[in-house]
């Protein structure tokens, strides 16, 4: 690909080949990056006191850059994740060790593991006081238990937000206002809708390029 973008350089084309977004493979995009850039430093600004918590790490590529945010924002903010780490999606094998070895490869402080199923380890083993939640649950099952998944998430999350604190919903997709992303994963917004109906937060849609995602901010 370098290589042809050189010849269409050289031929003055007014375009550049890039690479093609893989949802298996690829678990978030650069618009990404800067919407938890974003978000991370204004929450740090506010000073909203609370741990960090992500449900669904898998290899870690989130919590890489989390964790990258919070050793140079605040590194002795609290960091825990959940997973189940066995369960492969596309090319991806040993989960935990290729999470781990990531951690360790870009020099960052190992974040408090908790490994197992999300039903039995929420909310039992969630910090009491969180600051900022990520959650990405979908595994490439059916939408209605993915639902069922976001829900418990949300049920557990919501009460322990700190006023100001942040949900990010990766997956989060309304057809006709999400802009380029797709809707891989329908049992989110399902989940989401339902449970804030009678709350005052909303989601907001965020642009992340390929992919779709949204947080909210608790009241």
């Amino acid at each position: 690909m370098t290589f042809l973008n050189k010849v269409l350089y050289k031929a003055r084309m007014p375009f550049a080949l890039t690479h093609r977004f893989d949802y298996r493979n690829d678990m978030m995009s650069l618009e990404q990056i800067a919407n938890f850039d974003l978000l991370i430093t204004d929450l740090l600004e506010r000073k909203v006191e609370g741990a960090f918590v992500e449900l669904g790490c898998y290899t870690g590529n989130t919590t890489a850059v989390f964790g990258k945010l919070l050793s140079l924002l605040d590194p002795a903010r609290e960091f825990h994740v959940f997973d189940r780490f066995d369960i492969e999606l596309g090319k991806e094998r040993g989960i935990r060790a290729t999470f781990e070895e990531r951690m360790r490869r870009n020099a960052l402080p190992m974040p408090v593991i908790h490994e197992g199923d999300l039903m039995e380890l929420v909310p039992a083993q969630i910090p009491g006081h969180i600051a900022f939640a990520h959650i990405d649950l979908g595994t490439g099952g059916s939408p209605e238990n993915h639902s069922k998944l976001m829900t418990h998430a949300l049920q557990a999350l919501y009460p322990r937000m700190a006023k100001e604190g942040i949900i990010v919903l990766m997956d989060y997709h309304v057809s006709g206002r999400t802009v380029l992303g797709k809707d891989v994963n329908p049992g989110v917004r399902k989940a989401v809708d339902a449970f804030l109906d009678d709350k005052p937060e909303k989601p907001i849609l965020l642009l992340a390029g390929p992919c779709s995602h949204a947080f909210l901010r608790k009241l």
